[in-house]
């Protein structure tokens, strides 16, 4: 039987080692690590699991090379500790044949828009800040000539740990406005020393000399790559500069390979790009490896909205790159190459580039998850599914992501299961999600559960509206609840009125929408975000009032930063500090939450609530006193998000 993508899975040499396939797992920030930056046994799961996925091979998060005081957001290789980490890495990739690198950077003169900047000491060429007025501008440490030596010296003491640790080589990360850019760049590098001058070529002298030192390390067999970044901003490097370093870097015939990305990740218009969030089309990035293959031999890697493997075939077979990266695809799925191997491609769970759970357990202090695949960031505990020691009649009622993922596991595990759903598709409140502006692809979800769990024999039964008899006419052994919940409304004067609906009434289409709409945001979540946009696209006057601090606080920041310019774009107010005291017949009442002044905002014809949902757990309280195993799940327990429904079902089901 002919490979289902050939090109994907064709053997590439590189350097001394021969890829199985075309997949790499990029570095990124998997953030499992401790306080001072050293990885711990759940990052090793973590990696281990996307080797046995099949990759072919897979690059650490960004890890730096000595002390700047901030040591949260990333790895730590100036610790003899880690040391150990990397053997363990080694040991768990090489076990199914997959080589691993560490990638080493330094941030020089960046400072991200959080706080940690306090704490570190910036270093640069020059005492020269990244003009940006994103993020904080801190003038940072002109280095001396000494300094910048006591760094590059700093690379050959970390690429010995990488040696010790039997890892297969380093990446090194020129980019991100960090201090290999910054050294490259002309407007950031003033230096009239040996590290500084008028043209890149004498400009690239801190790169060279780690380069050297670098290699003299890792000695000839293990591999040495490169992933540049276009910075996308006009006061640092872009894809033509690094066109120009790949051919020089390449003369020196140190390096094995290429990898070409973008995003300045402090900076959030740059930053967005870096992990593009589902506004962005898949594949449309495919001209960064495109164009920086013009300008070497060396086989370059092209990552970046990549979410199939006939795209990443395709792009392949094209020449636009000889490598696909993949970060988010691998934690939507960590045996997506596999499955694409042996021609399963439609059980892939498809990242949908929401950047809720990955890129946005990062800024909460978390390892990244993902939105539909609670294995991710739980390997150790959930990456093998046991079958149960019983099998039992499961009833499950409700087929939102919370009774989904638990039928499908629950069948998984050998039991016989049978799901009620009231509405005519699976998926719940996603039914609503995907008819707002450019989410049609979190029906990707839903296109994935019914393919599931028609695999594994679940018996789904459609437009059935079940009460305690029906359930208890099957005769189950358990019973899980997860009717998910009804839309919040917020304890505010005139909230009862007919003008006065909820974000679900909305995209339901079942109420009638004024000219004048004001939505009330109290999540800070996408929910009031992109009613709004649905609703200004359908030629309404929006604004949107909330009491934090903006709107769509708590959104992931890739996603908020692209739909906050699109409301803006298409002339939505954005009012925050704002509470709802009253909602009268044309005007509601509001007053600013820090000063408590009142005001009113006259006008208005329809008010929309986008507050979350309350728990439908009506059913669960009948069926408690009369069967003697009835669990709730999902927004029927507590009215979360998806992520946290799917986690529910799937860690109930496992119960079982």
């Amino acid at each position: 039987m002919a490979e289902p993508f050939p090109s994907l899975f064709a053997p590439l040499k590189v350097g001394t080692y021969t890829l199985k396939n075309r997949i790499m797992n990029t570095g990124h920030a998997a953030h499992f690590q401790t306080g001072d930056g050293i990885p711990t046994d759940r990052y090793v799961d973590y990696v281990r699991e996307r080797a046995k996925g099949g990759v072919g091979i897979i690059v650490t998060g960004f890890t730096v090379t000595r002390y700047d005081g901030d040591a949260a957001l990333s790895l730590a290789n100036y610790d003899e500790r880690i040391t150990a980490a990397y053997g363990k890495f080694s040991e768990a990739t090489h076990a199914y044949g997959v080589p691993m690198l560490a990638q080493l950077g330094h941030r020089g003169r960046r400072v991200s828009d959080g706080a940690a900047y306090l704490q570190r000491t910036i270093e640069a060429p020059s005492a020269v800040p990244a003009p940006d007025f994103s993020s904080p501008q801190l003038v940072p440490h002109a280095m001396s000539t000494a300094e910048v030596e006591e760094v590059v010296e700093s690379f050959a003491t970390a690429t010995r740990r990488v040696v010790r640790g039997e890892m297969d080589g380093v990446e090194l990360a020129v980019g991100l406005d960090f201090l290999f850019a910054n050294f490259l760049s002309q407007y950031a590098n003033r230096r009239d020393d040996k590290y500084g001058g008028g043209t890149l070529e004498e400009r690239m002298t801190f790169l060279d000399e780690v380069i050297d030192v670098v290699r003299g390390e890792l000695g000839p067999e293990r591999l040495l790559g490169i992933r540049f970044y276009d910075d996308l901003v006009d006061y640092s490097l872009g894809l033509e500069d690094y066109k120009r370093v790949a051919s020089l870097v390449e003369a020196g015939g140190k390096v094995n390979y290429f990898n070409m990305w973008q995003g300045i990740v402090p900076s959030p218009r740059s930053g967005r790009e870096h992990w593009p969030p589902h506004y962005y089309k898949p594949g449309q990035f495919a001209y960064l490896p495109a164009g920086l293959k013009e300008a070497t031999t060396l086989p370059v890697v092209g990552t970046g909205r990549i979410d199939s493997p006939a795209l990443a075939d395709n792009m392949i077979a094209e020449g636009k790159a000889d490598v696909i990266g993949m970060a988010r695809a691998l934690i939507a799925d960590a045996h997506w190459a596999n499955k694409a191997r042996d021609g399963h491609a439609d059980d892939i769970r498809t990242c949908i580039a929401c950047t809720q759970s990955c890129v946005g357990h990062i800024y909460i202090g978390m390892g990244v998850g993902c939105i539909y695949n609670p294995v991710t960031g739980r390997e150790r505990e959930w990456s093998e599914l046991r079958p149960a020691e019983t099998e039992k009649k499961v009833v499950i009622v409700g087929a939102g992501p919370a009774g989904c993922e638990a039928a499908r596991i629950a069948a998984e595990r050998g039991h016989d299961v049978v799901v009620f759903e009231t509405g005519q598709r699976i998926g719940g409140q996603v039914n609503l999600v995907m008819r707002t502006p450019a989410r049609e692809i979190f029906e990707q979800i839903i296109h994935f559960f019914e393919r599931q769990l028609e695999k594994v024999g679940v018996d789904v039964r459609l437009q059935h509206e079940a009460g305690p008899d029906d359930v208890l006419a099957e005769n189950p052994d358990t019973v899980v609840v997860a009717t998910g919940s009804t839309a919040f409304m917020p304890d505010v004067i005139g909230t009862g009125q007919k003008h006065v609906l909820s974000s679900r009434d909305v995209l339901l289409g079942n109420a009638e929408i004024g000219e004048r709409v004001l939505v009330v945001d109290t999540l800070g979540r996408a929910e009031a975000p992109t009613v709004a946009e649905y609703l200004a696209d359908r030629g309404r006057q929006v604004e949107i009032v909330t009491g934090l601090e903006y709107v769509g606080r708590n959104m992931p920041v890739p996603a908020w930063h692209v739909q906050l310019e699109r409301l803006m774009r298409k002339g939505v107010t954005l009012t925050p500090f704002t509470g709802v005291w009253e909602i009268t017949e044309n005007a509601v009442d509001v007053y600013n939450v820090v000063s408590w002044e009142p005001r009113t905002i006259d006008g208005i014809d329809t008010v929309v609530m986008a507050a979350g949902g309350r728990a439908d757990d009506g059913l669960y309280h009948e069926l408690h006193g009369r069967h003697a195993d009835v669990r709730a799940i999902g927004d029927c327990y507590q009215p979360r998000d998806i992520e946290l429904a799917v986690v529910d079902g799937h860690r109930v089901a496992r119960q079982i």
